[in-house]
């Protein structure tokens, strides 16, 4: 921490010394003052640090700072996100202050404290407010990320897409009872239902429960879908037992030290043979996220790595059945997410301010970037509850439209 410093001339020379010692990319930071200065490898600028004014005079955590600076229209970023990600990425070192101290804190958590604070984390992002997110989502009202199955896919028939496909790999028939944690506004819930299941969908965000039961009632499906606001901790199952659990876009909220918490839970409420699907953000060492995505857009959120999670399994009589990464197509959604919001800007500033607007566009663009560039991932990851010899011999039907190949009748 560097505290309060007097006039530009500290913070400028703080911010040489940092620019620096970032690695990667050749980029060039115009000051304030309008001194041109080059930083990181040789060559032609991949992007630029644009200080429109001085910045003001403290920087506690470089990340955070620079969002800031953003946000407050202070600093403009021209040319490669992807370069700038990269450079990041290259110099998390230098960037980043990252320790273990809050999260392993999080661990002897109290019971009911941790409900509290993984509600007023879920809600500060999903209860911005329903009018917000429709100015921007898809028709079918879907955040998290999709799946372009032909180059020429719009947005919408790519969430469509995604959720078949989930459905494809939990193989829902009809009359199955189907779990789904983190249900969003409903789309997976009214999906799996079109498909003959009888559905239980859970949210911490009062607006989505709102807005996925006035979903559910217009498509006449409420005698089959039912949304619950609640945690997923509340769930018993010694009263409910289902034949499949889908949780999309929810895992990254579960938090450091309680991995094992959650597939000890959705393990209890998943029948002998019951299938699940884990959709989640992923990197390469399990960590918390970036400070400023903490303090701004996703706080409490921590992203797991692949191979943390496959270990947690057998411990809950889960096996792993079939993993994808579906990175290029997050980052492509969050492309198609950014174009949307981008032409509803001017509305986005009229519902809340100039600097909240830049706020999700950093989010976004970044978020975009971090994907393409960064060492983010995304993973689906089915597992099954002990044996299950009902999935097909191969998985080329979820790719090619054809029908599942069955192992058939070869027993003993």
């Amino acid at each position: 921490m560097l505290g309060e410093m007097p006039g530009g001339h500290m913070i400028k020379q703080v911010l040489r010394q940092l620019f620096a010692g970032l690695r990667g990319a050749p980029f060039a930071v115009h000051y304030w003052d309008g001194e041109i200065a080059s930083y990181g490898a040789q060559g032609k600028s991949a992007f630029v640090l644009n200080f429109t004014r001085p910045p003001p005079a403290r920087l506690e955590d470089p990340v955070v700072y620079l969002g800031e600076c953003y946000m407050d229209g202070v600093l403009e970023i021209e040319g490669s996100w992807d370069a700038l990600l990269g450079t990041m990425v290259a110099s998390e070192n230098t960037l980043f202050r990252r320790g273990a101290t809050r999260a392993l804190g999080w661990i002897g958590e109290r019971l009911q404290a941790r409900r509290e604070r993984q509600q007023n984390n879920v809600r500060r992002h999903y209860d911005l407010g329903n009018d917000f997110y429709r100015l921007w989502l898809d028709e079918s009202w879907t955040y998290s990320c999709a799946y372009f199955r032909h180059p020429d896919d719009t947005l919408e028939q790519a969430q469509r897409n995604k959720i078949a496909l989930s459905l494809d790999k939990l193989a829902i028939r009809p009359g199955m009872r189907v779990l789904d944690i983190g249900c969003g506004w409903g789309g997976m819930a009214l999906a799996a239902a079109q498909r003959g299941a009888r559905v239980l969908g859970i949210t911490l965000s009062a607006e989505q429960h709102e807005g996925a039961r006035e979903r559910i009632a217009r498509a006449g499906l409420s005698d089959r879908v039912e949304i619950r606001l609640m945690d997923y901790l509340d769930l018993d199952g010694r009263r409910e037992q289902f034949d499949r659990i889908v949780s999309v876009g929810m895992f990254e909220h579960v938090g450091q030290g309680h991995h094992d918490d959650f597939f000890a839970r959705t393990s209890s409420m998943l029948q002998g043979g019951g299938l699940m699907l884990l959709h989640t953000i992923t990197g390469p060492e399990s960590r918390e996220t970036n400070p400023w995505i903490e303090k701004y857009i996703f706080p409490g959120g921590h992203i797991p790595a692949p191979e943390t999670l496959v270990a947690a399994l057998p411990a809950h009589s889960f096996k792993l059945v079939h993993m994808e990464s579906l990175r290029l197509h997050y980052a492509r959604t969050l492309q198609c997410w950014l174009a949307r919001y981008q032409a509803v800007c001017s509305e986005v500033v009229s519902m809340f301010d100039e600097r909240f607007a830049r706020m999700w566009t950093m989010y976004l663009r970044g978020s975009s970037a971090a994907f393409r560039g960064g060492d983010l991932d995304i993973h689906q990851m089915l597992v099954s509850k002990g044996n299950n010899n009902t999935l097909p011999r191969d998985w080329g039907y979820l790719y090619n439209s054809a029908a599942p190949l069955c192992w058939g009748e070869d027993g003993d």
